[in-house]
């Protein structure tokens, strides 16, 4: 727990620097290959620095297309090579159909959808890419979605960025518990659906 909340503390910090801009695409790209909460990490440069919420929203909302957009490449190149470990052992060939299915009948609405709520953003990018959707029609529907979300969050954090903050330093320990508890269960939920 101490661990963590010296990369609050330190992320904190780089909410002042005059690179918060850059610091805050930096860890947003991290996310490729660790489980950040981004939206944690935008409300807290938010919440730090209210004065450049938009440009942070922005910064953020360019990093995920960016992130996007490798998701998608990994999951349209490597699925010939482990498509079929992936359809063994994490989830069942039937719901992967299923999934392709939904994906071609509602590409731009599911990554629209998929993109707006808190749910892996992995699984929207990589199942993209796995399922060939169109990339323009990706693209459009990824850097709405995000810009969305985002700028909502930014001008969540200018109207009730204080409330926030007591929030978050008074249950810290609570909150990362919390979410500790949503990653495994959103995992596992996935493994049994897939199942």
């Amino acid at each position: 727990m101490q661990s963590v909340r010296k990369v609050y503390d330190w992320a904190s910090q780089k909410a002042y620097s005059p690179r918060a801009p850059l610091w805050l695409a930096f860890i947003f790209f991290l996310e490729m290959f660790l489980f950040l909460p981004m939206d944690a990490l935008l409300m807290l440069f938010c919440m730090h620095n209210p004065e450049r919420r938009y440009t942070y929203a922005f910064v953020a909302t360019l990093s995920s297309i960016f992130i996007g957009l490798i998701g998608y490449g990994i999951g349209y190149l490597v699925w010939d090579s482990v498509g079929s470990f992936f359809t063994q052992y994490i989830v069942s060939q039937n719901f992967f159909d299923r999934l392709v299915a939904h994906y071609n009948l509602h590409d731009f609405l599911a990554v629209f959808v998929g993109g707006f709520l808190p749910i892996p953003f992995k699984a929207v990018t990589i199942s993209a890419g796995f399922c060939k959707l169109s990339l323009g029609g990706y693209v459009i529907a990824l850097a709405l979605s995000r810009a969305l979300r985002f700028f909502l969050i930014a001008e969540m954090m200018h109207r009730w960025g204080n409330q926030v903050r007591a929030f978050v330093d008074r249950h810290f320990g609570s909150l990362i518990v919390a979410l500790g508890v949503k990653t495994v269960l959103t995992f596992a939920f996935f493994w049994v659906l897939g199942k």
